[in-house]
């Protein structure tokens, strides 16, 4: 497992998530490039929200890790406060994206739904994970 800069570790699942994210990025930006008229504004959005679900899960897995040291009532806070901050700043980089008007912004939402998608996929992603370490 890679260690991140704030010295916890992303799990398999997590880099599973990231692994369905590149999948939908892959995806994602051929339908930009055959159906989009503005093919930068839009691939520029669509990036500006695949960043953001990156940010997402990097969180998501850092908070599951930290709740995993308190106790239960102790972990529910953690999880409430951390689901809390990590939505309002995805609602503040949306909002910036959408005021900044670097990308498309419904390009910057598309970007962001990749995390339902990896999750979605997940389990499909996780067999591919697993045949990878496997090769080693």
């Amino acid at each position: 497992m890679k260690l991140l800069k704030s010295g916890i570790r992303l799990n398999d699942t997590g880099k599973e998530l990231i692994i369905g994210d590149i999948i939908y990025c892959i995806i994602g930006e051929i339908i930009i490039l055959i159906f989009a008229n503005r093919k930068l504004y839009c691939s520029i959005g669509f990036i500006i929200g695949l960043m953001i679900s990156i940010f997402m899960i990097i969180n998501m897995t850092i908070a599951m890790e930290q709740a995993m040291c308190f106790n239960e009532s102790g972990a529910d806070k953690h999880i409430r406060k951390t689901t809390l901050v990590r939505m309002l700043i995805v609602f503040a980089m949306l909002v910036l994206a959408g005021v900044a008007d670097v990308g498309n912004i419904v390009a910057t939402v598309a970007g962001v739904m990749a995390l339902k998608v990896s999750a979605y996929i997940q389990p499909f992603t996780h067999i591919l994970f697993n045949k990878l370490k496997e090769g080693r």
